[in-house]
C-alpha cells in the first residue's frame, strides 16, 4: 500500500470525527483485508463502525481502478481498537503514560523478548517500561508489537462480592 493511499483512508476517518489509529493491509484466505481501527471519547459503537465503513467503502468504490485494490478483490473490517488497545507509534506510548503494557520485541533485552511494566515515559527514541520496579529502556526501533492491559478493577471486584454478601444476609433474614 502506498502511504498516499493510507492517508486518504486515515483522512476520510479524521474528518467523520474519529481518531485513526491503524489501518492495516494483508492478506486473508486469499484476499486482501483492509482493517481499520477507529476510537473516540467514549469509545465506539456498532453505529460509529458502520457510518466510517460506508464513507471508505464510497472511497474504495470510486477508487476502484488504484493498483492498491487488486480489482476489486478485498473485504473491510472497522472496529474499535478494544480495551487491551494496540500501540503502533511513540505518540501511542506518550498519551498512555501510566498505564500497563505489554511489549514484544524482535530482539532480545536481557534475554528476554516480551516485557510488562507501567509505561513510565518516552525519552528520545526509548520507551521507559517500568517492570518489577526495574526501569526497562526498550528502543522503539526493536518494538515488534505492544498494547494496554486490562486489568478488571479489584474494588469492583470486592464491591460486588459485599454487595452479593449483603444480599444473601437479607434473604437469610426475610426467611426468618
Amino acid at each position: 500500500m502506498t502511504e498516499e493511499f493510507l492517508k486518504k483512508i486515515e483522512s476520510i476517518v479524521t474528518r467523520s470525527g474519529y481518531e485513526c489509529v491503524h489501518v492495516g493491509i494483508r492478506t486473508d484466505f486469499g484476499r486482501m483485508k483492509i482493517q481499520i481501527l477507529i476510537d473516540t471519547l467514549g469509545g465506539i459503537n456498532v453505529d460509529d463502525c458502520e457510518n466510517v465503513s460506508r464513507k471508505i467503502n464510497k472511497f474504495l468504490d470510486e477508487n476502484s481502478q488504484l493498483p492498491e485494490l487488486d480489482k476489486g478483490r478485498y473485504y473491510l473490517e472497522v472496529s474499535s481498537p478494544g480495551v487491551e488497545r494496540p500501540l503502533y507509534t511513540l505518540d501511542d506510548y506518550i498519551r498512555f503514560q501510566g498505564r500497563e503494557a505489554r511489549i514484544r520485541l524482535n530482539g532480545l533485552i536481557d534475554g528476554r523478548k516480551n516485557f510488562t511494566g507501567v509505561i513510565s515515559s518516552v525519552n528520545d527514541d526509548n520507551v521507559i517500561l517500568i517492570c518489577d520496579e526495574i526501569e526497562k529502556h526498550i528502543p522503539f526501533e526493536i518494538i515488534k508489537g505492544g498494547n494496554l492491559i486490562y486489568r478488571f478493577n479489584q474494588e469492583n471486584e470486592n464491591e460486588n462480592d459485599s454487595t452479593e454478601k449483603s444480599r444473601s444476609r437479607r434473604r437469610r433474614n426475610r426467611k426468618k
